[in-house]
């Protein structure tokens, strides 16, 4: 059950698959922010983060069902797919 202004714990392991991706889907279910902010926001505080393409499939789809596309998209051609967001910085407003 998700509460206003309440504290959660997520904990795993390393910190840097499972938990990374609850916390990432948490921040889209809870804040209605997009994929790729949510994963913006968890990175700056995380940096070493990095969800496991199954997870981001799952995302992905999560996302393009709710919104009708998805902010992330999975590039191919290399040894495996890898999230866009990798590749990229998050993009900053003219007034910062």
């Amino acid at each position: 059950m998700y509460f206003k202004g309440g504290k959660t714990l997520i904990f795993c392991a390393a910190g840097v698959s499972r938990s990374a991706a609850l916390c990432i889907m948490s921040l889209v279910i809870n804040e209605g922010i997009s994929l790729s902010d949510a994963f913006y926001d968890i990175y700056d505080k995380r940096p070493f983060i990095s969800p496991n393409i199954g997870f981001w499939r799952q995302m992905i789809e999560f996302e393009e069902k709710q919104k009708g596309t998805s902010t992330v998209q999975l590039l191919k051609g290399m040894r495996r797919p890898i999230p866009d967001v990798y590749l990229k910085r998050r993009p900053t407003s003219a007034t910062e």
